[in-house]
C-alpha cells in the first residue's frame, strides 16, 4: 500500500476580499504540477465568502461539481431553470455536461458561508446538464460512514456521472473506522474536515489529506472528534 500525506499549509491559496480560498490541488493561479488532481477527483476548494459575495454567472463544461455547505447559506442559479438555496449540512450537485452557467452567492447581509467545492471529471462528455440538492443533517454518521454520493445512487446518496463514492463520519475520541474495500484501479483519498486521526502511520489534522493507494482496507482511528470525507475514485479518468 502507497500513502501520500499532503498538510493544510501545503495547500494553495487566493485572497479576494469576498473570498478566501485554499487549493488542495492545482486551481485558477495556484498551479503545482505535482498536485493536478487525484484520479478522476479534480478539485477540492476549501471556500468562505463574506455576506453579499458570490460567484457571477459563468461557464462550466463536462465535469460533476458537489457542493458541500459546512456554515451558512449558498444561493444558486443557472441558465437552464434551476434556482435554490442550500444551508449547512445539505449538498448540491450540478453536472455541466455539455455546457451550462450558473451564480452561486452568499445571500446573508452578516453571515459568511464556508463550503467545500468539489469537481470529479465524469465518465463521458457531452451529457445533459443536471441539478440537484439533498438535506444530509438527517444522515446517521456518528462512528459510521455515510454514503452521499456515488455512480450508482444506491442508499438514496446523489448520483453522479462517475464511478465514485463519497462518504462522512463523525467519529468519537477512541472509535475507529474500516475503509471498505477498494475496485481495481481505484485509489481513496481521506480528507479531515475537523478533528484529528491516525490511518495508515499518519497523523491527519484539520483539512489534511492521505491519498491510499493500493487493495487492502486500513483503519482511521480519532485522537479527537473527527469530521471526515472518503473518497473512492478511479485512478484513470476518461
Amino acid at each position: 500500500m502507497k500513502t501520500v500525506l499532503h498538510k493544510a499549509d501545503e495547500r494553495g491559496s487566493a485572497e479576494h476580499g469576498w473570498l478566501h480560498s485554499r487549493f488542495s490541488f492545482s486551481f485558477a493561479d495556484y498551479h503545482n504540477r505535482d498536485r493536478m488532481g487525484f484520479g478522476a477527483l479534480r478539485v477540492i476548494n476549501d471556500d468562505i465568502i463574506e455576506p453579499e459575495g458570490g460567484f457571477r454567472m459563468h461557464p462550466h463544461q463536462d465535469m460533476e461539481i458537489i457542493t458541500i455547505v459546512l456554515r451558512g447559506a449558498l444561493e444558486h442559479e443557472d441558465t437552464v431553470g434551476n434556482r435554490g438555496i442550500i444551508s449547512a449540512g445539505q449538498i448540491q450537485y450540478m453536472s455541466a455536461g455539455s455546457g451550462i452557467q450558473h451564480s452561486e452567492f452568499n445571500p446573508s447581509f452578516t453571515e459568511r458561508v464556508e463550503l467545500f467545492q468539489i469537481w470529479i471529471h465524469p465518465n463521458e462528455k457531452g451529457l445533459i446538464p443536471r441539478y440537484t440538492q439533498r438535506d444530509c443533517n438527517d444522515l446517521d454518521s456518528m462512528n459510521r460512514w455515510s454514503l452521499i454520493a456515488s455512480g450508482d445512487g444506491r442508499k438514496k446518496s446523489m448520483q453522479i456521472s462517475q464511478d465514485v463514492t463519497i462518504k462522512t463520519s463523525r467519529l468519537y475520541p477512541g472509535h475507529t473506522l474500516v475503509s471498505d474495500p477498494i475496485k481495481p484501479g481505484h485509489g481513496r483519498l481521506l480528507f479531515v474536515v475537523d478533528g484529528e486521526v491516525n490511518a495508515c502511520g499518519h497523523t491527519l489534522k484539520r483539512r489534511d489529506e492521505l491519498q491510499v493507494i493500493g487493495d487492502d482496507t486500513f483503519e482511521i482511528t480519532a485522537e479527537k472528534d473527527a469530521h471526515l470525507i472518503l473518497f473512492d475514485v478511479p485512478l484513470d479518468r476518461p
